[in-house]
């Protein structure tokens, strides 16, 4: 009984001697890991100079984080600003696109106007007015606005001298009798009047 309890003993003091050589080895390691990382002439150690570099990169990250926040408050207030000043433009532009638009009409619709009463539908007929008269020398000349309003001027040109005639013309009917040369002058300028009324019509409807 006595020799089992000693060898037992024996046992146990020999794992204590292990644990103990062991707890040794581990201690020594420590110590020399701690003499690495401790700076021999007493400055900042390794672990103090990572710990001040974390704290450092962490505040670096902090003013960067907010320098990007306020660049997207700026971005989006200049979006802000360059919609709004987008739209004024646009309706600026509008205005003023919809004032000259009047403009141009009511200039266009004077000078239609204008020109509806010009004398601008012209029809010229030359003939002989005399058997003894050749290179129909004698003309009527008619000068109508866009309402058939208008003169005649009928030149008979003789021999011995020339006599030139004027008539009113109103709604394409003279004010007193017309020749045959008359009447084919003034139908001619009639229908260089419908024609410029149907051109203006269909170039207002484009």
């Amino acid at each position: 009984m006595l020799t089992v309890v000693s060898v037992l003993a024996l046992v146990l003091a020999y794992i204590a001697l292990v644990a103990a050589y062991l707890a040794l080895r581990t201690l020594a390691r420590l110590r020399r890991a701690a003499a690495i990382l401790a700076r021999p002439d007493g400055n900042e150690s390794i672990v103090e100079a990572a710990e001040r570099h974390i704290a450092m990169t962490a505040s670096v990250a902090g003013e960067i984080e907010s320098l990007r926040a306020e660049l997207a408050e700026t971005r989006a207030a200049l979006d802000v600003e360059l919609a709004q000043t987008r739209d004024a433009t646009s309706k600026d532009l509008a205005a003023e696109k919809s004032t000259t638009s009047r403009q141009l009409s009511y200039i266009s619709k004077r000078i239609d106007a204008d020109a509806a009463r010009s004398l601008r539908n012209v029809a010229l007929i030359r003939y002989d007015a005399f058997d003894d008269m050749a290179g129909r020398m004698s003309f009527s000349l008619a000068l109508l606005d866009d309402q058939g309003d208008g003169v005649t001027l009928t030149s008979i040109a003789a021999r011995g001298d020339t006599r030139i005639y004027a008539k009113g013309i109103s709604r394409g009917a003279g004010q007193s009798d017309l020749t045959p040369e008359e009447i084919q002058a003034v139908g001619a300028a009639l229908r260089s009047t419908s024609a410029k009324v149907e051109r203006d019509t269909r170039r207002r409807a484009s």
